[in-house]
């Protein structure tokens, strides 16, 4: 089963989520959310870190500020983290809301 639940973690893991956040919800323009899962582990949460910093880059094309980091578990029916989601919050520093 665990391992069932691993191969579902890697594959969920392999697309990330990255969300334009301007407009409604007060943020201003060049503010982008990043979003990937993550089975738990600091190793696993720094290997992900850097990954993500490569996609902040591709999508600002210029540097970028970290905002906010969150580490989201998902817990199951017994109460354990069966994995992590992070999510990161950017704001592009190339662009002219700054």
């Amino acid at each position: 089963m665990k391992s069932v639940l691993a191969l579902v973690v890697l594959l969920a893991g392999c697309g990330s989520i990255i969300a334009p956040k301007s407009g409604g919800n007060g943020d201003s323009p060049g503010v982008y959310t990043i979003t990937n899962l993550y089975d738990g582990s600091q190793a696993s949460k720094e290997r992900l870190a850097e990954w993500m910093d490569i996609e902040a880059q591709k999508v600002c094309h210029s540097p970028y500020s970290l905002i906010s980091e969150e580490s989201v578990p998902t817990i199951n029916r017994l109460g354990e983290a069966i994995f992590s989601r992070l999510v990161w919050k950017i704001r592009c520093r190339g662009q002219a809301s700054e």
